[in-house]
């Protein structure tokens, strides 16, 4: 009894560590996405600073980061933390330490022709990442709950357990597809979309994330009062179409902000 009650401890524990990003193809979509609205001058700047690598190459570079010892400080720049009635106009990034900081920080360096073109490349890996995550909504996330984190589901009929964090971390967009071939299937912004969106800053981004927790934690009258959920037709029915939404957004959001900075860039060298 001792061992199954120690075996359900670590299970708990490991199924509540944070997940910080998105699962690796989400990442590759965005990338992808974002690589077709991107204006010529900014790619021949990318193609300079990433030499043979792509944007897609690269999308999964600052999750790769989190095992060594010497980057586990970057781990807090993938998310923030906003109370359930938080406001996002009154929220002061933590200096150092979250996704809103880590994006303008990287932004700025991006924006610095005369930087290194070292700091310049790991500027540009993690922007391209933290774009992606800030459009997950579990990303700016409660802090009780560690993002979803500590919330058990089950998934369909799977006998596994998992965290409502890996559920929108990639289950809710899982499908046989390549990135690429996901990347142009769900690349349908009209003109006027690409135009709204584009017209945001990265607080909008975040406070966009946390209007829709209401809707990532709307587990439906059948799961009132479960201890661990279960989540299946209708959950992926209502939020599969917005998790798509997002990685669209984030593709498109971020070509819009590189486009501004590295064509500049490009012509000033």
């Amino acid at each position: 009894m001792r061992c199954f009650k120690a075996v359900c401890l670590l299970l708990v524990i490991f199924l509540s560590m944070p997940a910080n990003a998105w699962w690796a193809n989400e990442h590759r979509v965005v990338a992808i996405i974002a690589d077709k609205h991107l204006s010529d001058q900014a790619r021949n700047e990318i193609r300079r600073i990433l030499g043979d690598s792509s944007l897609e190459d690269i999308a999964n570079w600052a999750d790769s980061l989190k095992s060594q010892p010497r980057w586990k400080h970057s781990k807090s720049w993938h998310y923030m933390n906003l109370a359930r009635n938080g406001d996002i106009a009154a929220y002061r990034p933590v200096v150092g330490g979250d996704i809103l900081w880590a994006l303008d920080y990287f932004y700025s360096q991006l924006r610095e022709p005369n930087r290194s073109m070292t700091d310049r490349r790991q500027a540009l890996r993690f922007f391209v990442h933290l774009v992606a995550d800030i459009h997950q909504p579990l990303h700016v996330g409660f802090p009780e709950d560690r993002g979803g984190n500590k919330i058990l589901v089950r998934w369909f009929n799977d006998a596994q357990l998992y965290n409502l964090h890996k559920v929108w971390d990639g289950l809710l967009t899982d499908n046989d597809l390549t990135p690429m071939q996901y990347a142009k299937r769900i690349d349908t912004a009209t003109e006027q979309q690409v135009k709204i969106w584009q017209n945001s800053t990265f607080e909008d981004w975040a406070g966009e994330s946390h209007q829709l927790l209401g809707q990532v934690y709307s587990f439906g009258v059948e799961n009132k009062d479960s201890k661990i959920l279960v989540l299946s037709d209708q959950y992926l029915r209502t939020n599969r179409s917005l998790a798509e939404r997002r990685l669209l957004q984030a593709g498109i959001r971020l070509a819009h902000y590189l486009n501004n900075t590295l064509s500049k860039t490009h012509k000033k060298n």
